[in-house]
């Protein structure tokens, strides 16, 4: 939990650190993609740096984030950990990583604010930070330890496209090797990677449809402006390989014949 050397800090600061989030970010994924362009590869959504979404949630979490340790002395928000958690995982996060998201985003944040920062200002969203990634880094090795596999991504064999109405299709996946199977829950997503004609990977979540367990189908919609569904609805055919992750997302379907 927050020290309470670091708690007056925090509040002291936070809506300054709110108000300025918004512009530390962008620099913040500048200077890291300078420093680690291969993030862009498979991991990071070159749209949603485009668009600012990525900054946008980055700038998002954390603010709330210091919101609740700071309005909720003694707890974490589970609800919206376990959303991240599951998310990175999907991705295929490791613990290594946050400790180059630590570096960038905190240089990034000391130039912002240069005229003000003092080393217990820093000393006190270090704190922050840390309390958060070392929360999602105990939820991430968790769903990691609970999936049928140690594998971020396994090859899965195109069975089947068909059109799932106008603009969309469902593809149906078959396991391509012997790599243990995770049983999906109704309401959990997968990851799908796609290589884009310029040679870099993508990555998208796409909700599981169909019988729930050791099956894979999905279905996407068009976008003619976006990356990954045109080459989804274009390029790939039947027989092709996709990448695709275990089953994730907190947001299930439980047992039972009540309402849902």
């Amino acid at each position: 939990m927050l020290s309470d050397k670091s708690r007056p800090v925090i509040e002291a600061t936070l809506a300054l650190v709110g108000s300025r989030i918004g512009a530390i970010t962008p620099n913040f994924y500048s200077r890291l993609f300078a420093a680690h362009p291969e993030l862009l590869d498979g991991l990071f959504s070159r749209s949603n740096q485009r668009s600012g979404t990525q900054q946008q949630a980055l700038a998002g979490s954390i603010a709330a984030f210091a919101t609740h340790l700071v309005n909720n002395p003694g707890t974490l928000p589970e609800t919206v950990l376990s959303r991240i958690a599951h998310r990175h995982a999907s991705l295929g996060i490791t613990e290594p990583q946050y400790q180059v998201v630590y570096e960038h985003l905190f240089a990034a944040i000391a130039e912002d604010l240069a005229e003000v920062i003092t080393p217990e200002i820093a000393e006190a969203w270090t704190e922050v930070y840390w309390l958060m990634a070392d929360a999602l880094i105990k939820l991430e090795k968790g769903l990691y330890a609970a999936q049928a596999n140690g594998k971020m991504w396994t090859p899965w064999k195109v069975a089947a496209k068909t059109p799932a109405g106008i603009g969309s299709m469902t593809f149906t996946l078959e396991p391509a090797d012997d790599t243990p199977v995770t049983a999906a829950l109704p309401g959990q997503y997968v990851s799908v990677k796609v290589q884009l004609p310029d040679g870099l990977r993508q990555v998208r979540q796409y909700s599981l449809s169909g019988d729930a367990g050791t099956s894979r189908s999905f279905t996407t919609k068009l976008d003619d402006g976006g990356e990954v569904s045109p080459v989804l609805h274009n390029a790939v055919e039947v027989g092709d390989i996709l990448e695709i992750s275990n089953p994730y997302g907190e947001i299930t379907l439980k047992d039972g014949d009540g309402p849902v």
